[in-house]
């Protein structure tokens, strides 16, 4: 029966990583982050931007305090309007990006 609980856990930890203490969650690298469909300007939630390259908590939060002071942006390009986002930001993440 102790051999049954032992290889059951050992089971567990393999098919759980997050059971697993090896496979602890750290920081990811944003590099390493893939965004699945276009992240919409106009409707993103802080924590959806920061899934951008380049584009950390505080332009995340300048986006949306941005977006919620001046209205929604009528052209994705109207995202460099914001302080510290810039062309290199919008070349890297064009096709990641929508109304």
């Amino acid at each position: 029966m102790k051999n049954i609980l032992l290889i059951l856990l050992a089971l567990a930890l393999t098919l759980i990583p997050s059971l697993n203490p090896s496979h602890a969650k750290t920081s990811p690298d944003k590099s390493s982050i893939a965004v699945e469909m276009p992240i919409s300007v106009n409707k993103a939630t802080v924590e959806q931007l920061t899934q951008l390259k380049g584009l950390g908590l505080k332009k995340a939060e300048a986006i949306v305090t941005y977006r919620d002071k001046f209205g929604p942006f009528k052209r994705i390009e109207d995202i460099a309007n914001v302080k510290g986002i810039g062309s290199k930001f919008l070349e890297k993440n064009a096709a990641y990006l929508s109304l």
